[in-house]
């Protein structure tokens, strides 16, 4: 197993430094947020592409995946604006040509609140037609897709496995793959095996933090108010043969101190991963 962080933790920094974090705590890769000032797609030209390209050689650390930023405006998959629609189908499907050139198999995206008074029917019809379009070029340029759920307080769609497996069956692509936040089936009361039981193979990412237990706030992995049970989390990885990558996803207030987090994060996943007798780099 290998461990990357989402580079969001370090908005208030450029990209490279990231780079350079990761390889002093110890990181195998970064997620690497497709926005500003990092790595926002329709900024992402020949030029900032072979820059990126260059980090990940000279520090000897891999893209794990990239994401796009659509939780926040001006991008939506389930926007009742066709104008909004269709800036968002273009914005990611050059963020998955983004993601291709550079070098990873992996974008995330996110179906966020769609808004009140909306029919459900249309939304997931929108939904479909968006995702089932992102899906076509992300075959062409070899990417998966992965589609993350979101609790209850950020969307109403996607929001547990169940709806992700009738997004897949509605889209029918191979390049539609999923992921687990250790935050949204917790608080919806949905096993983390319901992933791996119900959607064929298709789980491909997971993002670790810690939680409350009640909102969708993402805490440092060893918050002592933290709830989740990490150690037994990774247990059940290591029972379903995950092999692939985990990715630390805080957000803020971690942005005061992100270097600060980052090693206390890396000497948390050392701990988690030594008791639930997880090797680094394969299940032993």
């Amino acid at each position: 197993m290998k461990f990357s962080f989402l580079t969001y933790q370090f908005a208030r920094y450029p990209l490279e430094y990231c780079f350079q974090m990761a390889k002093e705590y110890g990181f195998d890769g970064v997620e690497v947020w497709g926005a500003r000032p990092h790595a926002y797609a329709w900024d992402m030209d020949e030029a900032a592409v072979r820059e990126v390209l260059g980090w990940k050689k000279q520090y000897g650390v891999e893209i794990s995946m990239f994401t796009p930023e659509i939780l926040a405006y001006p991008y939506s998959l389930t926007s009742a604006s066709k104008k909004e629609r269709k800036e968002t189908a273009d914005y990611l499907v050059h963020s998955v040509e983004t993601a291709a050139a550079l070098g990873t198999d992996k974008m995330q995206i996110t179906a966020k609140h769609p808004g009140y008074r909306r029919d459900r029917e249309e939304v997931w019809e929108i939904l479909t037609e968006g995702v089932g379009l992102l899906c076509k070029r992300a075959e062409a340029v070899g990417v998966d897709i992965i589609l993350e759920s979101l609790s209850p307080s950020e969307g109403n769609t996607i929001t547990c496995a169940d709806d992700i497996a009738r997004l897949q069956k509605l889209v029918g692509s191979k390049a539609l793959c999923t992921m687990i936040d250790v935050v949204p089936p917790f608080i919806a009361n949905e096993p983390y095996s319901e992933y791996f039981d119900k959607l064929n193979g298709t789980m491909k990412y997971v993002h670790i933090c810690n939680s409350d237990g009640a909102t969708e706030f993402h805490s440092q992995l060893d918050d002592p108010a933290g709830v989740l049970p990490l150690v037994d989390f990774m247990r059940i990885l290591k029972r379903n043969n995950y092999d692939g990558w985990c990715s630390t996803e805080l957000l803020a207030p971690y942005f005061r101190d992100p270097e600060l987090y980052l090693s206390q994060s890396m000497r948390a996943i050392e701990r988690i991963c030594e008791e639930a007798g997880i090797d680094r780099e394969t299940f032993a």
